[in-house]
């Protein structure tokens, strides 16, 4: 798969100046993350309208990969694409704040106190509410349309192996 990849940078033209501006305004790449971004935020402004104020972005991976049944740091490092140090940086300010506590052997096992369920409750409404506001644009009927197509997406690249880069897996 490098090679193909590798060819097919290789023995095409470099794009114009024009076609350049053009692919940094509208590449895929760039558009999703615009989108992962714009969309974080918002999530993020509704979890603050919540009650839950000192929330950063950092903090999303902590609700994004913390689970009911409870979680290692090293599964949550993983599915979040993120080192365990970094992990278990922002667990230990959610135990600070009484949303996680650790338990089973050798407190390897993380799971969410009764403020934590409560806090991934409302992360499940902000995340609602985060996807009617961002998504107003388009009607419901394109909006599962563009959920189903990027499942298909997400879903083929599990089976590829992304050489220097982290697979998150949330």
């Amino acid at each position: 798969m490098t090679d193909a990849l590798t060819n097919d940078v290789t023995d095409q033209a470099l794009p114009s100046d024009d076609a350049l501006e053009e692919l940094r305004r509208t590449n895929l790449g760039k558009l999703l993350d615009e989108v992962h971004v714009g969309f974080d935020k918002l999530a993020l402004q509704y979890l603050h309208e919540a009650g839950y104020p000192d929330l950063r972005a950092a903090h999303t991976h902590v609700l994004r990969t913390m689970r009911m049944e409870g979680s290692t740091l090293t599964d949550m490092a993983e599915r979040a694409g993120i080192s365990k140090q970094a992990m278990s940086k922002l667990v230990a300010v959610f135990e600070q704040w009484g949303y996680v506590e650790w338990r089973g052997d050798y407190g390897r096992q993380g799971y969410a106190t009764d403020a934590g369920k409560q806090l991934l409750k409302h992360g499940v409404l902000a995340l609602r509410a985060a996807e009617e506001t961002f998504f107003a644009a388009l009607g419901p009927h394109e909006r599962e349309t563009l959920r189903a197509l990027l499942l298909r997406t997400v879903d083929a690249q599990q089976h590829q192996p992304l050489i220097g880069w982290r697979r998150r897996r949330a």
